[in-house]
């Protein structure tokens, strides 16, 4: 009966060593991979890429323009930026996808067609574009002046430093104004001509 006894203590003390030891193996496994569960860092949320005219308009949320909808595409955006006086100035965005660059255009300065001094009014606006710190005038090829600022279209711009761009030449467009419109004469005093208008509203940028 010793023997037999001895024998089935043996047996019991075996198998209870098998499942304490299965309990520890099952455990630490459980262990780690809750571990690693925890560990892991959260999935990245994707990326949403906005569009041209999306991130335009997201943009000139804060400037307190208005946005021409209708005169508007998928790579232009008319703006309307009001000031003090209550008129209003505008200012495009163009997506120029050949060059890869962001162009801020405004007309409504006049045109040298007619202009019997052509050689003073070219002086001004190379003296102009000597001073300011930010895009040029130009005349294109319709003898149209405009003035422009170019972005590369890889760069992505702040808020601040579209704000910054966007402010400085709608102040140099109304402080230069006047004085070209002066030299352009009487045949361009009148403000926001029709064909300026729809100058401005054209999808292609201006030439050089």
């Amino acid at each position: 009966m010793i023997g037999v006894s001895t024998g089935l203590d043996m047996k019991i003390r075996l198998i209870a060593t098998v499942l304490v030891m299965l309990a520890v193996v099952v455990g630490n496994a459980f262990a780690q991979q809750t571990g690693t569960e925890q560990t892991q860092p959260p999935k990245p949320k994707p990326v949403v890429r906005l569009t041209f005219a999306e991130r335009m308009k997201q943009y000139l949320q804060r400037t307190g323009s208005t946005i021409d909808e209708v005169k508007s595409g998928p790579d232009m955006v008319v703006s309307n930026y009001p000031d003090a006086k209550g008129t209003k100035l505008t200012i495009v965005l163009v997506n120029d996808r050949r060059k890869n660059l962001l162009g801020f255009y405004i007309y409504n300065f006049g045109s040298l067609k007619g202009a019997t001094n052509k050689e003073e009014v070219y002086k001004y606006l190379l003296s102009a574009n000597d001073a300011i710190t930010i895009g040029s005038f130009f005349v294109d090829s319709d003898d149209d002046i405009g003035y422009k600022y170019l972005v590369s279209g890889g760069q992505t711009m702040t808020q601040a430093a579209f704000e910054s761009a966007y402010y400085t030449m709608a102040a140099v467009a109304r402080e230069r104004k006047p004085e070209i419109r002066k030299l352009l004469g009487p045949a361009n005093e009148k403000e926001d001509k029709p064909s300026d208008v729809k100058k401005a509203a054209e999808e292609k940028p201006p030439s050089e």
